[in-house]
């Protein structure tokens, strides 16, 4: 036993003393709020697995790989099916997810720039909106920080004044969600009410 006794307290040692620099390099980080949300904006700490990865979610994106000002080229440029609709201010795609579940969205556009994004999760169960919220919600909370309650759901608002609404939609037997992505303030996000 005592062969093994001093290599086990110099690893403890070790760890301990990496524990401290940790804490001390937490602690001296500037704790202004605007700071805190620019941090969580560009935060990776959520898994995109499962659900996200298959809604194709990014890290570094407001959804699918596409931010609000975006060029408008670069939708068509990402999202690889046929367009289910398409006009001069915006243009819809269907993902087809696990289950016989769907998501529908909607990319505007306003000077040839992305503008705002709505998203329709078509989805078959009740377990399956809570699952969704419930990762969204997490997802949410890492890119742009803790959520506000709204109207109809939680609503964040991030850094660059993006603001994320996520809303139970379902009625009867037709489950869904709806999430509105747009500027603070703007008209579209007075239409996501």
């Amino acid at each position: 036993m005592n062969k093994y006794f001093l290599p086990i307290v110099v690893c403890f040692s070790i760890l301990s003393l990496n524990a401290c620099r940790s804490r001390q390099q937490t602690d001296n980080q500037p704790t202004d709020s605007t700071t805190a949300v620019a941090a969580t904006e560009m935060s990776t700490s959520v898994a995109i697995v499962g659900r996200l990865a298959e809604l194709g979610l990014t890290p570094d994106s407001d959804w699918r790989g596409i931010n609000l000002g975006d060029d408008f080229a670069k939708v068509k440029a990402i999202e690889k099916s046929a367009p289910f609709e398409s006009d001069t201010d915006h243009i819809g795609y269907t993902v087809e997810l696990k289950n016989l579940e769907s998501a529908d969205i909607l990319y505007y556009q306003t000077s040839k720039k992305v503008s705002a994004i709505d998203v329709d999760l078509f989805l078959n169960t009740h377990q399956s909106v809570n699952d969704y919220q419930k990762e969204l919600g997490t997802y949410f909370t890492a890119r742009y920080g803790a959520s506000k309650p709204g109207a109809g759901g939680p609503i964040w608002v991030g850094s660059k004044g993006n603001m994320v609404t996520l809303k139970d939609v379902s009625k009867g037997k037709d489950f869904g969600l709806k999430i509105k992505i747009s500027p603070a303030g703007s008209a579209a996000t007075a239409s996501a009410k």
